[in-house]
């Protein structure tokens, strides 16, 4: 029988507001300090040496990472993380052709031949990129 007297989850931390607002000193005071960190943020930005080398270091470390867990999947023959891990990289990387290749591998491990020869298809490889141009030859 459920309990009558217990109160709705909705409202279990509506007493603990504060219901006062808070003052105009308080106000500018946050506001100030927040402006000083954001021109901090700003100070160390521009003192940053190589920014977008920094960056696209991060980013090709990422795509790594990812290509290692989809590697790591597909030779476990584990069809359910392999679809999370192409899902990630697509929300990621958007469908750049490396991204592409991957899940054209994606759906020949799925055995829907039909739709990897649509995306092998289109796809354009690096002719630098020998492995994966003859993997794609060969599927």
């Amino acid at each position: 029988m459920p309990n009558i007297n217990r109160k709705s989850r909705q409202y279990l931390f509506k007493n603990k507001l504060d219901r006062r607002g808070k003052s105009r000193r308080e106000l500018i005071k946050e506001s100030f300090f927040m402006m000083i960190v954001g021109l901090f943020l700003l100070l160390i930005n521009y003192l940053i040496p190589q920014k977008i080398e920094l960056f696209n270091s991060f980013k090709n470390n990422v795509k790594d990472t990812y290509n290692n867990l989809f590697q790591i999947y597909d030779r476990s023959n584990n069809l359910i993380k392999l679809e999370e891990i192409i899902k990630k990289i697509i929300i990621i990387f958007s469908r750049t052709p490396s991204v592409q290749f991957l899940e054209g591998i994606f759906e020949f491990r799925k055995k829907n031949y039909k739709k990897t020869i649509d995306i092998f298809k289109n796809l354009e490889i690096d002719n630098k990129d020998v492995h994966r141009k003859s993997l794609k030859e060969n599927i």
